[in-house]
């Protein structure tokens, strides 16, 4: 269940910011307020949250349906080909191989230099003793890799690992969950090749959802724009892996070492990259330094050959659009002229592709070359410099046209460049691809058809190709179904399709069918749908049926069914305890919900985090602050912590780190954003740029803009137009506005 939405946040705060903070106070509990707006604009949507989380208990959700998992379909087509799983030895593993990036080049040393142990390796064997899936997360480069790599050489013998497998794309993991052999670890690095596809069928999902035995245990790497590329954390396509990935707590890794990792890097010192690395204040993160990552990227971008850095730009365009597999050399020769500047392209003579392919696959200080050979003419870009691109704006038309015209894609690779066009901004194209495999009846384009009409507003077309979906057996398409019926009022009918959605299997249909039967007082009917939904896997029916019982059954009960839920992780049901350790005379004492409060912030909770960075500024820890800011920011509302990280790195005499985080927060949505991004634009002479911004922030909804625009038109001499503003926000009552008037007055 993901939380309301910015807008409705907003909404929210129109209702008046004494009512919210009341709300915040009375729910929250770990007390206190970040100084200035930061605190204010936190309990605001905190209190948002937690009054959606009740409202849970109640009935199905009120919005855009999110998608639930279909029921199963063959594994794969009988004609396709069998698909390569390679079986490696434990005493037999190549790091770099498995995806470990090579270090720069040491004349006469070790490929790679010695392991520094990470704070995040306790967590990590832990994980891994509990079987199921383990998920290694973190920015490009920062040592997700190795560190797993690491971790099955450690816990081999402990937990009687005898094999790694490793799949070669999602068909032949489709081919591995028919049956996990025992004593065997799964390696998925960069998990997204496996994920980015809409058509993985449920006995796949069920392999990577459900724990196991310790001797079985799939291992896999994320980077974090990939997981924001996956649309894990937004609606949208994606939904089977928002599936898998909301139901697993990553094992997060940080780019820069904590203390006690830099204490162990300094017992290593003796190898010069780690020496290096310590000493090297550019702050790229300890990985990247070590594996060349923004050397990598000035030669790149310094384009010395500036053909051979048009191939791997194509290379990286190509990866962002969604084409994850090794490319086609001809691929990247027909599209690097898009790449050239004018001067270049015009050139006579015949190019010197192979000298520029020599110069764009040369490992960089010996280590990974910005394009990758990946089997006969293909490449892949090296994935720190696809990061670093994903700030440099749209992907060129050449490549989506390139990939639209390509006529030997699989179904899989059509999902992922479908998802890739949607998170770009186009879903025309997106349509397109989805057509193509509705036109063969795939029930996941069907339904994903059926998305798009319902984002473009016609509900009319969504419920049709929704209806088409559920008849080819779609359970998502059942469930949404139900959502559209119920959101008409027709009850009788909502209650139909969720329990077609059901008895499909489809856990989001079970809860809302929970959530139905408890809205219309058959509340033993209710408990049974959601125990369903629990013994399918989905936390949400356990929280549900605690929820249940606090309201209609034994309070006591539902308590210990909330803290099983939130002792596992789930931030929803660590807000409820903090609730009820407000309002129920049983509940867990205080400390109890702290402890769990900052369990849920360590396991990657957003609203946790955000509490948790907020507790330390106050308490005058601002490293600490900082570091939970930046944790916060990568999560489901991170626009607020990104604004909250700005203000601190301001008061901390930062001004260039806090533009940045101004300006992404800005750019995510948050009015307050705009209004502190136009101020430092402002201080800095940027002044066209600056009043963009206040306009932007008064367009949201945040009034003092008009303030700040009056400042800035009378700072640049436009009195008349400075004096409009201020009259503006003193009509409306801004006390602040009406002491600029005052101060004017002599100037007449």
């Amino acid at each position: 269940m993901s939380f309301e939405s910015g807008s409705r946040a907003w909404r929210l705060l129109g209702a008046g910011a004494a009512a919210a903070v009341a709300v915040a106070a009375g729910l929250l509990t770990s007390g206190g307020t970040l100084p200035g707006t930061v605190g204010w604009t936190i309990e605001v949507v905190a209190a948002a949250v937690t009054g959606l989380l009740v409202l849970l208990a109640f009935r199905p959700p009120r919005r855009a349906p999110r998608p639930a998992p279909p029921p199963p379909v063959p594994a794969r087509p009988a004609s396709a080909p069998a698909r390569a799983i390679r079986t490696l030895r434990i005493g037999e593993l190549d790091p770099v191989a498995l995806g470990v990036h090579p270090a720069w080049l040491l004349p006469g040393g070790a490929p790679l230099p010695p392991y520094v142990p990470r704070t995040a390796d306790a967590e990590l064997d832990r994980a891994l003793a509990r079987g199921g899936l383990v998920l290694v997360q973190g920015d490009a480069a920062t040592g997700k890799t190795r560190t797993a790599y690491e971790a099955v050489l450690r816990n081999a013998e402990r937990l009687g690992w005898e094999n790694v497998l490793v799949p070669a794309d999602a068909g032949a993991l489709r081919e591995l969950a028919r049956a996990l052999p025992p004593k065997t670890v799964v390696w998925l690095d960069d998990l997204e090749r496996y994920l980015a596809t809409d058509s993985l069928d449920d006995r796949v999902l069920t392999t990577l959802c459900t724990r196991g035995p310790s001797d079985t245990v799939i291992l896999a790497t994320l980077r974090s724009r990939a997981r924001e590329a996956l649309g894990v954390d937004t609606d949208g396509p994606g939904g089977r892996a928002r599936r898998v990935l909301t139901r697993v707590t990553p094992v997060e890794l940080e780019r820069a070492l904590d203390r006690t990792e830099t204490a162990a890097a300094h017992r290593f010192q003796s190898d010069p990259r780690i020496a290096g690395a310590l000493l090297d204040e550019t702050r790229p993160g300890f990985g990247a330094h070590i594996a060349a990552g923004p050397e990598a990227v000035r030669r790149w971008r310094e384009a010395e050959n500036e053909r051979g850095a048009a191939l791997v730009s194509a290379a990286v365009d190509l990866r962002r659009a969604g084409y994850l597999e090794p490319v086609p050399l001809d691929w990247l020769v027909a599209l690097h002229p898009h790449y050239l500047s004018p001067r270049f392209r015009n050139r006579l003579g015949e190019p010197d592709l192979a000298g520029a392919l020599e110069w764009a696959t040369q490992p960089v200080r010996g280590a990974s070359p910005c394009l990758k050979p990946a089997g006969p003419d293909r490449y892949v870009a090296f994935d720190y410099l696809v990061d670093a691109a994903e700030t440099g704006g749209d992907v060129p038309e050449p490549v989506w046209q390139r990939l639209l015209g390509a006529h030997a894609l699989t179904p899989d690779q059509t999902f992922r460049i479908a998802r890739a066009a949607v998170r770009f901004g186009r879903l025309a194209e997106a349509a397109n691809l989805w057509q193509r495999l509705a036109q063969r009846g795939d029930q996941h384009a069907l339904f994903d058809l059926g998305w798009a009409a319902q984002a473009a507003g016609d509900q009319a077309a969504a419920e049709q190709w929704y209806v088409r979906a559920a008849e080819a057996g779609n359970g998502w398409a059942m469930s949404n179904l139900g959502t559209l019926a119920e959101n008409r009022g027709e009850m009788q009918v909502a209650e139909q399709w969720y329990q077609r959605a059901a008895d499909a299997g489809d856990t989001t249909g079970m809860t809302n069918l929970g959530g139905l039967l408890a809205q219309t007082g058959r509340i033993d009917q209710a408990r049974a749908a959601y125990q369903r939904a629990a013994a399918a896997g989905d936390p949400n029916g356990l929280r549900k049926e605690a929820v249940l019982e606090l309201l209609h059954g034994d309070r006591k009960r539902g308590a210990a069914l909330l803290r099983k839920v939130a002792l596992s992780g789930d931030p929803a049901a660590v807000r409820l305890m903090g609730l009820l350790s407000q309002t129920e005379e049983n509940a867990p004492h205080r400390p109890d919900v702290e402890a769990l409060r900052r369990l849920a912030a360590e396991m990657g909770d957003g609203q946790a985090a955000l509490d948790l960075a907020r507790n330390l500024w106050n308490q005058g820890d601002l490293d600490a602050a900082e570091t939970w800011f930046r944790r916060a920011a990568e999560t489901e509302n991170g626009r607020v912590a990104e604004f909250g990280l700005a203000v601190l790195l301001e008061q901390r005499g930062r001004p260039g780190d806090a533009e940045v985080w101004y300006r992404r927060s800005a750019e995510h949505g948050l009015p307050e954003a705009m209004l502190n991004l136009g101020t430092l634009l402002q201080d800095r002479g940027v002044f066209a740029e600056a009043e963009r911004w206040y306009h932007r922030a008064l367009e949201a909804g945040h009034l003092p803009a008009e303030v700040n625009l009056g400042a800035l038109h009378w700072r640049r001499g436009n009195l008349a137009e400075g004096r409009a503003w201020y009259q503006r926000a003193a009509d409306r009552g801004d006390e602040l506005a009406k002491q600029a008037l005052e101060n004017l007055e002599p100037r007449r």
